[in-house]
């Protein structure tokens, strides 16, 4: 890793008169220090190995709290990432009606609940992530501790889902998939769960 020697000198700034006037001078400065802000950082965060401040679950089971595995053997992406508008970076995947659902992690089943527009909302946490799964007919408990690649349903249509033109699937053969969205406690924020699936 690189060595940084940063010389701060941390006078006031002085003005100085821009001499062909206008904003140019600001036009142009403030866009280049956003930039190299941003390079900086995000070199930064690449090189740095962060240390979850959340308190640890204690799951009695094995693995690495970094695993990940897919939630099917086999899937179809049917929708990339969306979801920001209600808090979510999330994905549609898709095995078929009533394909087996496994945990992409190890952990704990923290939630277990039906939303406010009928969606079933499985939550399974461990110290770096906590994972969240919509639609599906889930088979674990609130408090049971279960192993990446256990299973924990099955994939169905249940709640606001739709056919890919649109419409409802409420109480049609129409919709089956699993909403994922992963939140990882190392950075406080949701991430792509494409970039945990992809090799």
């Amino acid at each position: 890793m690189a060595n940084y020697n940063y010389d701060l000198d941390l006078q006031p700034e002085k003005a100085i008169p821009y001499t062909n006037g206008g904003c140019f001078s600001g036009f142009l400065i403030i866009p280049l220090t956003v930039i190299i802000v941003s390079a900086v950082l995000f070199y930064a965060l690449s090189h740095v190995t962060f240390v979850s401040s959340a308190s640890s679950l204690d799951t009695g089971i094995g693995g690495s709290p970094t695993d990940f595995v897919s939630p099917y053997n086999d899937y179809t992406l049917t929708q990339g990432v969306h979801g920001m508008s209600y808090g979510h970076m999330a994905i549609d995947i898709a095995a078929g009606k009533g394909a087996t659902i496994y945990s992409p992690i190890y952990g704990e089943v923290t939630e277990l609940f039906i939303d406010g527009i009928g969606n079933p909302t499985l939550v399974i946490e461990n110290e770096v992530y906590r994972v969240t799964m919509l639609h599906g007919e889930y088979s674990v408990q609130i408090g049971e501790n279960i192993n990446a690649g256990e299973p924990v349903g099955i994939e169905s249509n249940l709640g606001n889902t739709t056919d890919m033109q649109g419409n409802s699937c409420r109480n049609r053969d129409c919709g089956y998939h699993t909403h994922l969205n992963v939140f990882d406690k190392r950075i406080g924020a949701n991430i792509n769960p494409l970039n945990l699936l992809e090799p």
